[in-house]
């Protein structure tokens, strides 16, 4: 797989020094695209990091997304992103002992503002994003840059970004270790370098490629997940060490076997130096019932090896460095599969006007899943997707 995108990668340089030329790019659309995201998810497991591995998983969050895409012209935009997540877990409850703690519930809100710009001549794009995210426990500030070459009319693509983002953890310790238990930081780092190759084969068939690379150092372990030990009465806090490679690679490939037909198929290989090995493959097959309604049922099934650092509880031992009961990083197998329909009309579900200009409730989406993994962690997700222009 890495010679298979090392190859690719070196391919699309080479067709773009030799590429064609007098390629226009499209411009931007004149209208502003309004996309608000909702969704209800429900989980529930026995292995709660909290309690060491074992104890109830039960969490619940409802989700809005507001992401806002503004043309300043044919060829520049800005674009804006606005969430807020508000859940309860039972599991985090278990911090302490007092059962309406405020780490039982929590809101998490973020925001980011991006800014991109266009070659129309050139086939080139560019663009630049900041954002924060926070909540009870940390703040995080990130920011990005990203720039894309299309050439062949726009059948070949190849884009670069990168990304780091910025950390600081507010400690929660579990209250029977506060102030006996030492952490060595509380700033996380984390720094992404994705490269994307996309390529139109033919009028039904498209493959995508891509690799990322994804570095982290700092605070890695969550300071309120304990873990117990099979040589001692004595328990600590997770601990991981202080760095992290992770390697994933994938590719996508989409099939149109017939108008009213899509296959949509995509494989992902992940690699890290905690140990873990992982394969996921999903396809999603959309189908058009009639010219304004379709279907898309989709499957997911993602299987990985253990981290070097894990056990479950009370089978560590206290002489070691590192560990964790967090299954999130055990060996595991998993599915999820679910089905979405989409509500598109040509001249939309609605239309009037907005401070003079035309406005148009364009499409909705719902979406429903159920994911379930053989460690007994079950979960369930709804979400509608409504897209307005003007």
């Amino acid at each position: 797989m890495k010679k298979i995108i090392i190859t690719s990668i070196l391919t699309t340089l080479f067709i773009y020094v030799y590429g064609q030329s007098g390629y226009q790019m499209k411009e931007n659309e004149k209208y502003i695209d309004v996309n608000f995201l909702t969704s209800y998810y429900n989980q529930d497991g026995n292995n709660s990091a909290v309690e060491g591995g074992l104890g109830t998983e039960q969490l619940t969050d409802v989700a809005n997304i507001l992401v806002v895409n503004i043309p300043l012209d044919s060829a520049r935009s800005i674009s804006a992103t606005f969430g807020a997540d508000f859940y309860t877990s039972a599991s985090t409850d278990m911090i302490d002992d007092r059962m309406s703690s405020a780490s039982s519930k929590d809101l998490r809100a973020y925001a980011s503002l991006g800014y991109q710009i266009k070659k129309l001549n050139s086939g080139w794009t560019y663009g630049g994003r900041l954002g924060f995210s926070s909540e009870y426990d940390y703040t995080s500030f990130n920011g990005g840059l990203n720039l894309t070459k299309e050439w062949n009319e726009g059948n070949s693509e190849f884009s670069l970004s990168g990304q780091a983002f910025i950390d600081q953890w507010k400690l929660y310790l579990p209250q029977e270790l506060r102030g006996s238990v030492n952490v060595p930081t509380t700033n996380r780092k984390s720094y992404n370098l994705a490269a994307i190759y996309s390529q139109v084969l033919n009028k039904r068939m498209q493959i995508s490629l891509s690799a990322e690379a994804i570095y982290m150092e700092g605070l890695l372990s969550t300071p309120f997940h304990r873990v117990f030990f099979a040589d001692s009465d004595q328990h600590d806090i997770e601990r991981l060490p202080g760095s992290r490679l992770k390697l994933p690679f994938s590719i996508r490939f989409n099939y149109f076997p017939m108008d009213q037909f899509v296959l949509r198929t995509y494989y992902r290989y992940y690699t890290d130096d905690f140990g873990i090995d992982a394969h996921t493959f999903s396809v999603e097959v959309p189908i058009k019932v009639s010219d304004v309604f379709s279907i898309a049922p989709f499957f997911r099934y993602h299987t990985q090896s253990e981290a070097d650092y894990f056990a479950p509880f009370s089978t560590h031992l206290s002489t070691q460095d590192f560990y964790t009961s967090d299954y999130d990083l055990s060996a595991l197998n998993s599915q999820k599969y679910g089905l979405a329909f989409s509500y598109s009309p040509d001249f939309g579900l609605a239309r009037g006007s907005i401070v003079g200009r035309p406005f148009m409730f364009k499409s909705i989406e719902f979406r429903t899943a159920y994911y379930s993994r053989d460690t007994g962690l079950n979960s369930i997700l709804f979400s509608a997707n409504l897209n307005f222009n003007f």
